[in-house]
């Protein structure tokens, strides 16, 4: 008993292939877009923390906090 591979036409191959190319396009396209809003939204983040504020927003006590690290370091 043998089986004989049915080759598909050449124009189904080509369909196919411009399936998958439009479907490769697409997930690029979406890629780039979430690429684009993580970066944005993080610059935004980083702008917010130190572009923005007031002084007296500012903690004296974790400054002193770190001023005490650095000098333990220095200590090493």
């Amino acid at each position: 008993m043998s089986i004989e591979m049915i080759s598909p036409s050449p124009e189904t191959v080509l369909r196919r292939i411009d399936m998958i190319i439009a479907e490769l396009q697409g997930l690029r396209q979406a890629v780039q877009v979430m690429s684009t809003q993580q970066q944005s939204g993080l610059t935004q983040q980083l702008y917010g923390a130190l572009g923005q504020g007031s002084w007296d927003e500012y903690d004296l006590d974790l400054d002193s906090s770190w001023q005490r690290f650095e000098q333990c370091v220095d200590q090493l």
